[in-house]
């Protein structure tokens, strides 16, 4: 027989399902009030929380959640991606590796209990927050170079051995290197799927020998013909190339920003 605390989270799931985060808060604080032992009461009002974008009381509620099971996958996560999601708000790249630390601990359980179904998202937001850290670190290292930029263009100015002619020809090379700063990103062509033009994570290569991304290839594409050269596919000869996904991991390993990169992207627009 449920208890009254179990009741009220099923109520508090159903509002999930439909996206009323408010309603399922307001469940889940009743089953806690009932049953404040219950790991997953704290972690499923820590996800409404998350979509809701409070991540404070998302964190915290998952921090309490894993305090009372070290092993709520969810629990990892949720705390993980809010503590992310503050360092972002912060603009404080240094503590992301924590909250990495905590996604990569949810992905490290799902072997022990057998749910190799979550893995595949919990690596899209293992990438995505290592991504962010890479934007957040772009974004200090260019405060600090036009801080230091500022104190030179002052030196410059106050120099009085310096004629205004030297000074404009060296304050002109100073915005020279202000504007040539921004870093050139681009993936490596053969690292692309064809289609999107991203790096590729899951490539699958057809018997033409061009290779595409997984959900790309088996989702959009009937598997009727070629996406690219439009022409037949031999659906038997369509296999997963390996090496190349190995190329392509370690090319994001040194350049996390390639991940579903965009290049208009800020570390802004980064959700995990």
């Amino acid at each position: 027989m449920q208890t009254k605390a179990q009741q009220l989270k099923i109520k508090g799931n159903e509002a999930f399902q439909n996206q009323n985060y408010l309603d399922a808060i307001e469940f889940y604080t009743q089953a806690i009030s009932e049953d404040h032992t219950e790991s997953i009461f704290f972690s499923n009002r820590s996800m409404c929380y998350y979509n809701l974008k409070r991540y404070q009381e998302a964190c915290n509620d998952a921090t309490e959640a894993l305090e009372l099971d070290e092993k709520n996958i969810k629990g990892h996560m949720i705390a993980g991606q809010s503590i992310c999601m503050l360092a972002k708000e912060k603009q404080e790249s240094s503590k992301i590796d924590t909250g990495i630390q905590r996604i990569l601990k949810a992905r490290t359980l799902c072997a022990g209990q057998k749910k190799s179904e979550y893995e595949k998202d919990i690596d899209d937001k293992i990438n995505k927050a290592k991504k962010l850290k890479w934007f957040i670190q772009y974004e200090e290292e260019k405060i600090k170079n036009q801080e230091i930029v500022k104190q030179l263009q002052d030196l410059v100015k106050n120099d009085v051995k310096l004629t205004q002619h030297e000074k404009q020809i060296t304050l002109a090379q100073i915005d020279k290197y202000i504007t040539n700063e921004k870093p050139k990103l681009e993936i490596p062509e053969y690292l692309q799927c064809h289609i999107t033009n991203k790096l590729l994570i899951d490539p699958y290569t057809t018997e033409i020998g061009y290779s595409y991304e997984k959900s790309v290839l088996f989702k959009i594409n009937p598997l009727n013909q070629d996406p690219f050269t439009k022409k037949p596919i031999n659906p038997q000869i369509i296999y997963p190339n390996i090496n190349l996904k190995q190329a392509a991991s370690e090319f994001l390993s040194k350049n996390p920003w390639a991940y579903d990169y965009n290049p208009n992207q800020s570390y802004k627009d980064i959700e995990i």
